[in-house]
């Protein structure tokens, strides 16, 4: 039954998500300045696929997209990002580094792509997981105890995990993974991960592992809320958004004929298996340069985004690069200029997927909000006084209460 209220200024926001997106940017700094930097990313064409954006002419991407392409109607963010978890995977396995001004940090990736029930996401990971000959997976956690263990006998390798909204949701739900979230924590800091057992004592040092979640994106939103994805864990996470393609029919793909191109994609990947690897790769000056610039493409012109956001994302394209250089073929220690294009290229996809997964808990609702909240700001300053919650709550009906103007207005101040 629903609560009543003797005032109705009292009541929460009309739009539930907007009430909780507003209640997590409250709550902590870190989802404050997810939600500024979501309300400044902009758009690209949504009639063009952007995947194109991040794959090289001629390597093993291409040639895996071009294949789903001309024989599935899977959306080609499934193998797109699939590849790139077992490129990661493969640096991971031979012990490399990136030395990125004397920090080292493994070339880990944590994805999860979402796409419709039914989009064929077990299929993709299974033809890629052909295509490299890879059949040794991360097993799926039973508990917080097995998982240590897991990691003690699997460390540096690849974890592809389905339902993972569920898993999520589970962690919190669950006692049997009541740690797991803690270790997953660490584990993603790259911190010496222990566990004391009846028998033993099980300590894993340099704990790494590239995780690939796939998950269902209308039913994600009922798995983790609002606050969980723009604070701490799920932050941990490049989220793709995989739609179907409108111009690929399911009727005309009764059958995916991949296999027959499975020689092919073979060759493409034995060319990555074949370059030679480096303990360590060194990130170079113009790297760095290159990033930056390709960054500049996700934001307004004069607009900052919010430093920590930044640096998040800064380590995302480092790891990136490693992965890149890779694909590319490329046999030097150093991560130069074009490894970070592409790894640039790559974090402004997911950006853009994390406003698109936020805008279904109600951003584009939030970005209105605001864009009225600015006005009755303007509007109040041009008389030469400052806007109060209570000029917000006079002339915005959705805002009912002191506390979601003062939240609003600290928003608008550090989105402008």
């Amino acid at each position: 039954m629903s609560r009543r209220y003797k005032d109705p200024r009292q009541q929460p926001l009309p739009i539930p998500d907007i009430q909780r997106l507003i209640v997590a940017a409250d709550k902590s700094d870190e989802a404050r300045n997810t939600l500024r930097a979501m309300l400044r990313v902009k758009r690209r064409d949504p009639r063009v696929w952007r995947g194109h954006s991040v794959i090289p002419p001629g390597s093993v991407l291409d040639a895996v997209c071009e294949t789903f392409r001309r024989e599935t109607d899977i959306p080609l963010e499934l193998p797109l990002m699939a590849v790139m978890s077992f490129v990661s995977g493969r640096l991971l396995k031979a012990g490399v580094k990136i030395d990125l001004n004397g920090q080292m940090i493994d070339p880990t990736l944590w994805t999860v792509v979402l796409a419709p029930s039914g989009a064929g996401k077990t299929f993709s990971t299974g033809r890629v997981m052909d295509m490299t000959g890879n059949t040794e997976l991360f097993p799926e956690p039973a508990s917080a105890a097995r998982f240590i263990q897991d990691l003690a006998t699997s460390n540096r390798s690849i974890c592809v995990r389905d339902e993972f909204g569920a898993f999520m949701r589970s962690l919190d739900q669950q006692t049997y993974l009541a740690e797991m979230r803690d270790y997953l924590l660490r584990l993603y800091d790259g911190q010496t991960l222990t566990r004391r057992t009846k028998t033993e004592q099980i300590t894993v040092e340099n704990p790494a592992l590239t995780i690939l979640g796939l998950s269902v994106f209308e039913s994600f939103k009922n798995c983790v809320p609002a606050e969980a994805l723009v604070d701490g864990f799920a932050q941990r996470f490049n989220f793709v958004v995989a739609p179907a393609d409108p111009a690929r029919k399911a009727e005309d793909f009764p059958l995916y004929d991949v296999s027959s191109h499975m020689p092919m994609l073979r060759r493409a990947w034995l060319k990555v298996e074949s370059v030679p690897l480096h303990p360590t790769y060194r990130v170079a000056p113009e790297g760095i340069a290159a990033f930056k610039e390709a960054f500049k493409a996700l934001r307004p012109v004069d607009e900052a985004l919010p430093l920590s956001f930044f640096r998040r994302v800064m380590f995302s394209a480092v790891r990136y690069a490693a992965v890149y250089h890779l694909i590319n073929l490329n046999e030097g220690d150093e991560l130069a200029a074009e490894d970070f294009a592409w790894a640039g290229r790559m974090v402004a996809l997911h950006i853009e997927d994390a406003k698109i997964l936020l805008d279904d808990y109600g951003l584009g609702e939030l970005e209105r909000l605001l864009r009225r909240v600015e006005e009755v700001k303007a509007n109040i300053a041009a008389s030469g006084v400052r806007c109060k919650p209570r000029d917000l709550i006079r002339r915005i009906s959705a805002i009912r209460t002191a506390e979601q103007a003062r939240s609003l207005l600290r928003l608008a101040e550090e989105s402008e």
